[in-house]
Order: C-alpha cells, then sequence, then structure tokens
C-alpha cells in the first residue's frame, strides 16, 4: 500500500502534515477495513496507544493482516506492550516445539 509506506515515510522526513494527508487519504477510502495497516502507521510515529487500539479493531473485524502480526517489523515498537502480546495470544499462533 503506497499511502501506507508515505504515512511513515512522510513521518520520518519530519513531513508531519504530509503524513497524517496520507494517513487521511487512506482512512476515507477504506475505513476501518485497514484497521491493520492504521496500527502499522501509528507504531512507526510512536504512538502507541492509537496503534494498540488499530490492533484491537484489527481484531474485531478479522483484519487479516493480523496473520503477519508477529513478524511485522512496523510493529516492533510494539512488542513489549501488555496489550500487543494479548492480541498475539488471542490469535493462538501455533508454536514451534522443542
Amino acid at each position: 500500500m503506497n499511502r501506507l509506506c508515505l504515512a511513515v515515510t512522510y513521518d520520518k522526513l519530519g513531513r508531519h502534515l504530509d503524513s497524517q494527508a496520507a494517513l487521511a487519504k487512506i482512512q476515507a477510502s477504506l475505513g476501518d477495513a485497514a484497521a491493520y495497516q492504521y496500527a502499522e502507521i501509528y507504531a512507526q510515529w510512536g504512538d502507541a496507544a492509537k496503534a494498540l487500539e488499530c490492533l484491537g479493531t484489527a481484531l474485531r473485524l478479522r483484519d487479516s493482516g493480523l496473520e503477519g502480526l508477529k513478524t511485522d517489523p512496523l510493529l516492533d515498537p510494539l512488542r513489549r506492550e501488555p496489550r500487543y502480546q494479548a492480541i498475539e495470544r488471542a490469535l493462538k499462533f501455533p508454536t514451534q516445539g522443542t
């Protein structure tokens, strides 16, 4: 999703208004259907609370993006958050045996 990349990249470049505009365009066209992608953006922006809220919405809506939750590097800032860990447990990913 190009706009997701733009929202993250613009923020990293300090172009916060452009990053917010990119997110607004995604939200206008996709609504809650892109909740997982919003979580990625907010996580990269450093807004853990909003990112976790979006992951909660994604879980409720059974967003297919959740399949990548365990390995998605854009969500790395959230991994130590108890709410993130609860969402990961709720998804019941298979674990590797010893």
